[in-house]
């Protein structure tokens, strides 16, 4: 299908508005300029708004309708509005939605921990995301309509492939639909290439790296996580791998900077097994920490590396340590 809306082969070198005003003599130069300035122009493909845009000879020049601009606009403001929030979109397509996520944020939410010290119904990631694609699936519709192709009438959600917990930052992957939620998380051993989180533990952790191993049983009263050495009823397999990066000194204490990587991924998995090994997670006073130096739990999901199941492509993904951990320098 041709692409909706004007094309134009440039004839000669002018700067942007200029050749606009000689293609469009008809139309009155605000006109002219508002077109410009709400995206209904392409050159060689790419939207732009500078007036002075240099234009060449043979360059292309595509002025869409005035309703795909403004749809493209709704979803450029949705993203802005997901932003505002301290979410960082980071991988976005048809299938899937990867976020930098900040601490302080529910994932989704829980029979405890969905409403604020006020009473008010706290924010989750989830809805976050769930209000994004919706605002970009009406935006879709719209452009759909405007050119001339049948739209996607289909419901526009997201769906749960994986949670932090509240307080740990980093990477989240979504699905935008519930086959590619289903087939990510079926084959997530195999699909998940690499998955590491960076914390900073309580005192100087001795051995360099090892294995922690263990069988996790949460209780749901108080919704702590219990961890046992030998198998139990209700208990889960857990088994959480570190590295020594680093010591750092504050003040009078001494902190690790640790690596972990998950051969399972438990509730409270990483915070657990660094209780377990007498160096929690400095800032996490639900297991054991003493200190909160910078006021937050001390872990960030730093890596992502997965193949996505839908596109074959390898999508790799790093989130930066976030500035609180700055404290730690």
């Amino acid at each position: 299908m041709k692409p909706a809306g004007q094309k134009f082969t440039v004839a000669h070198d002018s700067p942007l508005l200029p050749y606009l005003y000689e293609i469009f003599p008809t139309q009155s130069k605000t006109g002219v300029k508002n077109m410009l300035a709400k995206g209904q122009v392409l050159v060689n493909g790419e939207s732009t708004t500078a007036f002075n845009q240099p234009l060449r000879t043979g360059d292309t020049l595509l002025v869409l309708p005035k309703a795909i601009s403004m749809a493209r606009e709704s979803s450029a403001n949705a993203r802005d509005e997901v932003e505002k929030t301290g979410v960082r979109i980071v991988f976005e397509d048809d299938d899937y939605i990867v976020v930098d996520k900040p601490s302080g944020l529910l994932t989704v939410s829980t029979a405890r921990g969905s409403q604020s010290k006020s009473g008010k119904k706290e924010a989750t990631l989830y809805a976050i995301l769930n209000a994004y694609v919706k605002v970009n699936a009406r935006a879709r519709r719209k452009e759909d309509l405007a050119s001339g192709r049948t739209p996607d009438r289909s419901t526009a959600k997201i769906w749960i492939v994986h949670r932090l917990d509240k307080g740990t930052s980093g990477l989240v992957v979504f699905a935008k639909n519930e086959h590619a939620k289903d087939i990510l998380q079926s084959r997530w051993k195999e699909l998940v290439i690499e998955r590491r989180y960076i914390a900073f533990l309580e005192k100087k952790v001795e051995k360099e790296s090892g294995a922690i191993q263990s069988w996790l049983v949460e209780n749901p009263k108080s919704l702590k996580v219990y961890s046992y050495p030998e198998e139990v009823k209700d208990g889960q397999l857990a088994i959480t791998h570190y590295k020594v990066l680093d010591y750092v000194h504050r003040g009078k204490g001494v902190y690790t900077k640790t690596e972990f990587s998950l051969e399972s991924g438990r509730k409270n998995q990483i915070r657990v097994h660094s209780a377990d090994i007498g160096h929690p997670v400095a800032g996490d006073e639900k297991y054991g920490a003493e200190t909160d130096p910078i006021r937050r739990l001390a872990l960030h999901a730093a890596t992502l590396v997965f193949r996505n199941p839908m596109s074959g492509e390898i999508v790799r993904l790093k989130s930066p340590l976030p500035p609180a951990f700055d404290k730690f320098e």
